[in-house]
């Protein structure tokens, strides 16, 4: 079968080894993909291949990949943008955020040399599905509740070397009757689009007031936080609205937390603070989610009604790799306890990270360690065998 015209993958890199390497990796994951390793070829591939996907090095004779992601950036491009290069992370870093602030969509970065592994799961992540989702699609799916959700453990720091998990993220999956999971990257800006977020953001909270209910029946009381789109933050009806939601099952406001992108916080910071202020009258939770990662302002993040601050995983996920990486986290957890919230670091993936986050006082985490998104059943179990562990 030939590859889906949508996802085409160009790769600009002065070594022709890794070009085609890159170029053959993305071909067996079914991208039609083309090298290139001059800028001039690259600048004519953008125009005439059109890529969906574009793996860039920054390191190059004639024009370096940040002189790039400019062009990319002017030219409006709507491709995905993998960053590859050698540099350190800090570097790494910046060029992705200088790639955000010129519109494009960034996919991240690997680190040479680049292990198939990784490169493979970072660009099974493009991959565009054949069938197009279409928003009367996603409608009909919301009317016949194919919009389920999955929850992913969230343990809190007790005491030194105990860690117990008290809460969940409850995160959107897209159950669909011929194309199965569909990934919330394909429907959430999807449902922006079409005017259709709060009423999938209203499903997927009463779906897990519903499982909060089934779990309080069996002694397991769980916190559950639900992310919030930036476009709900300038809904000023919201607020009531699932403040009734709430009451309308007799569930605690206070173990409901919505989570909200530090970038989208600050987007329209007037409306923005009224809605959050009004959510935390009402006793939810509010956390502001990738901290570290937009370019919030200090004083807006102090006067916004935050209860607790979510470490980027870009900082967590480096912190035995990167010394700065180790100190922007320890920063970022004085920091939110100096502003009395509580501090979660995303991206747990092991007993070491774990000991580190607990080493420095933070006080919640988050991450595949802990446990993958899983069905509110699979949780339970999960969540027993957990916390029996820690006593």
């Amino acid at each position: 079968m030939s590859p889906d015209q949508t996802n085409k993958l160009l790769v600009i890199d002065d070594q022709p080894d890794l070009c085609e390497f890159i170029s053959e990796a993305a071909a067996g994951l079914g991208f039609e993909s083309k090298g290139v390793t001059d800028p001039e070829a690259f600048r004519r591939a953008v125009q005439e291949f059109q890529p969906s996907v574009v793996v860039l090095d920054l390191q190059m004779p004639g024009a370096d990949g940040i002189e790039l992601l400019r062009y990319l950036g002017e030219r409006g491009s709507k491709a995905q943008i993998l960053v590859a290069s050698g540099m350190d992370q800090r570097v790494l870093q910046t060029a992705q955020q200088i790639g955000k602030a010129h519109g494009l969509q960034m996919l991240g970065a690997l680190q040479k040399p680049i292990l198939l592994a990784d490169l493979e799961a970072t660009l099974r992540q493009c991959l565009s599905s054949d069938t197009p989702i279409s928003a009367a699609a996603l409608t009909a799916a919301l009317d016949k509740r194919e919009i389920i959700v999955h929850y992913q453990p969230k343990a809190t720091r007790l005491a030194p070397n105990r860690w117990i998990v008290e809460g969940v993220e409850a995160l959107a999956r897209w159950n669909h009757p011929s194309l199965g999971f569909v990934s919330p990257v394909r429907f959430i800006p999807l449902a922006e689009k079409n005017g259709l977020i709060r009423r999938l953001t209203e499903q997927v909270l009463e779906t897990a007031l519903s499982q909060c209910r089934a779990w309080d029946a069996v002694g397991l009381q769980l916190s559950v936080a639900i992310n919030l789109s930036p476009q709900l933050l300038n809904d000023l009806a919201f607020p009531d609205q699932v403040a009734r939601m709430a009451a309308q099952v007799g569930a605690d406001a206070r173990r409901i937390i919505f989570e909200v992108t530090e970038s989208a916080a600050m987007f329209d910071p007037g409306t923005t603070m009224d809605v959050l202020t009004r959510m935390r009258v009402k006793n939810f939770g509010l956390s502001i989610d990738d901290f570290g990662t937009g370019y919030s302002s200090l004083k807006q993040l102090y006067l916004m009604p935050f209860s607790e601050l979510k470490i980027d995983t870009s900082f967590v996920r480096d912190v035995f790799a990167h010394e700065d990486a180790r100190t922007m986290v320890e920063t970022m957890v004085l920091l939110a306890h100096k502003l009395r919230l509580t501090a979660c670091a995303e991206g747990v993936e092991s007993q070491e990270v774990l000991d580190f986050l607990d080493g420095v006082g933070c006080d919640r985490a988050q991450g595949y360690f802990i446990g993958r998104p899983m069905a509110g059943t699979a949780l339970e179990i999960a969540v027993r065998e957990w916390n029996s562990k820690q006593k």
